[in-house]
């Protein structure tokens, strides 16, 4: 036994040796030849040995023992180790003698064959057996005896299967794609968005044309309230060939330069967009061709001349792709200009077959209007507001056009619908409208800062001033006048170093009245106005009465 204690390595070299797995205690006494610590050795069967196990954590001793366990069919025991008692021996414990210091291996129980378990990684479980009490019934080398109480359960041995190959942990690249499997070779890659167009692709006899509906738009009885008698196939044409130029546009616009002038709700109200182009003309020629322009949406309903308004702006955005950009507000959809006086402005001027022609398809160009834009990479715009669904430039831009109802994405919902609260912290249900979310300054910071801005501006609420700062983080504007209680409109007007300018427009209460009569002609009276999409949101100015100049 002395030998043991210095050697401490079991081995099995194949034949018939087997050796007893169980774990010797550990030697400590007084004796003059006391030894280290004895090794564990293994049972096994004969075989080539494929497997080395390092049981114990402190078991090798002073002559460098560890155990070791080989063969082809490997068992393990499951006994426990047993520990040195200088004044007393019983089953488990090494004992230790006076003078020779003789070390005395400890019975190590009765083992069992580890049965292979379900797998997990590569990795075998082996759960020793228990009673009632909740001590091992297999290898329990270490009973307490003379009646003591139990020891605790043993610990749940792990042992790796080395015959079972490790699973790495998955990666993004192993998942699957949308139905397709990992592509190991590398050939899937992000298909690339076509680059939206610049320059104008209209014949010369197309450009004509365009001119000279410009032309007719913005003559003095026009601009007064005269209605255009625009030819139903012009309308048709300038609505289908419109398109492919919105649509090569992303939903969110990121390379909109500075020297820009931003332009609110206009509402049908002919007369605001003629003073905007006109204080921006120089030597003889219109504004749109000497300045850019950025429009936040809301071109159609409540005015007389929406129809005016989207001709001219398409008109301008196929003479002059890059200087002009058009954003989607909430009543360019098909739910909310059904009922708030764009169908009624087109059942005036023609009959009913040819109005409904024109306005769906109207309405099927404002599908392929954009929802937002970044000027300068400083500033977001938006008709409405942010939203706090997946609000970044990834998720906004990887958003298909055309887009026919709002409430398809939230997140061009609240864009389009939303509304700023001062004092309001996080968002809340807007019970104004009856739709989307009242957003605070606090999530209004965190949307900007994850779009890479440092503001907003906005439209979708009458301003009495035409414009407010709001937190210092938003600017509101609304560029229609006389909407209500006679409020001003305006602009902003960014330089080439994104400084920011304000340009408002008096309200002229002789032009509101005439413009109440023509209404009243017109046929398109108070009256007959419907509520502002009664089934999802209320008015603009939240009170739920149409805010039509009275």
């Amino acid at each position: 036994m002395r030998d043991i204690g210095r050697r401490g390595r079991g081995s099995a070299a194949g034949g018939n040796e087997t050796t007893g797995l169980g774990v010797t205690g550990a030697v400590t006494g007084t004796g003059a030849d006391a030894t280290g610590v004895t090794g564990v050795t293994g049972e096994t069967t004969t075989g080539a040995p494929v497997a080395k196990h390092n049981w114990a954590a402190s078991n090798t001793n002073a002559s460098g023992g560890k155990d070791v366990t080989t063969g082809k069919d490997e068992t393990t025991g499951t006994g426990n180790v047993g520990q040195v008692d200088s004044t007393r021996s019983g089953a488990g414990k090494g004992e230790t003698t006076g003078d020779s210091g003789v070390c005395t291996a400890g019975k190590t129980g009765e083992y069992a064959a580890a049965k292979p378990e379900k797998r997990n990684f590569g990795f075998t479980s082996v759960q020793p057996k228990r009673d009632k009490t909740g001590c091992t019934t297999e290898g329990n080398a270490g009973s307490a005896p003379n009646g003591d109480l139990p020891k605790k359960p043993a610990p749940v041995v792990v042992v790796r299967d080395e015959n079972v190959e490790a699973i790495e942990p998955l990666t993004v690249k192993d998942l699957d794609q949308c139905g397709l499997g990992p592509d190991p070779e590398g050939r899937m890659v992000e298909a690339p968005l076509d680059p939206r167009i610049k320059e104008s692709r209209l014949t010369p006899v197309e450009k004509t044309r365009c001119f000279e509906i410009l032309h007719e738009i913005f003559l003095p009885f026009s601009v007064s309230g005269k209605r255009v008698p625009f030819l139903p196939i012009d309308v048709l044409d300038i609505m289908t060939m419109v398109i492919p130029y919105l649509e090569s546009e992303p939903m969110l616009i990121d390379d909109v330069p500075f020297d820009i002038t931003i332009v609110a709700d206009l509402h049908g109200q002919l007369y605001d967009l003629d003073r905007v182009f006109k204080d921006d003309a120089k030597d003889g020629k219109p504004g749109w061709e000497c300045q850019k322009y950025l429009f936040l949406g809301n071109y159609v309903d409540r005015g007389r001349q929406s129809l005016e308004i989207v001709m001219a702006l398409y008109c301008i955005k196929m003479l002059y792709p890059d200087r002009i950009f058009l954003l989607r507000g909430n009543h360019e959809f098909f739910h909310t200009n059904a009922t708030n006086g764009f169908i009624l402005e087109l059942h005036d001027r023609y009959c009913e077959e040819t109005r409904d022609q024109l306005f769906f398809k109207a309405n099927e160009s404002f599908c392929y209007l954009s929802t937002a834009a970044i000027v300068g990479n400083t500033y977001f715009c938006a008709h409405a507001g942010i939203s706090p669904q997946a609000f970044t430039r990834r998720q906004m831009i990887s958003v298909r056009k055309p887009i026919i109802d709002s409430r398809e994405d939230i997140l061009l919902h609240d864009m389009v619908w939303a509304d700023i609260a001062k004092g309001l912290r996080g968002t809340t249900f807007n019970g104004k409208r009856r739709s989307s979310i009242y957003f605070g300054l606090d999530e209004l910071a965190l949307a900007l800062d994850n779009v890479g801005c440092c503001g907003l501006f906005r439209g979708h609420t009458i301003q009495p001033y035409g414009f407010a700062f709001i937190g210092g983080l938003c600017v509101s504007l609304f560029t229609a006048t006389g909407s209500k209680n006679y409020n001003m409109g305006a602009v902003a007007i960014l330089d080439k170093e994104g400084k920011v300018n304000f340009r408002t427009y008096e309200c002229d209460p002789n032009y509101v009245a005439w413009v109440n009569e023509l209404r009243r002609l017109d046929g398109a009276c108070l009256g007959s106005m419907q509520r502002d999409d009664e089934t999802t949101v209320m008015d603009d100015n939240g009170e739920g009465t149409p805010t039509l100049m009275q």
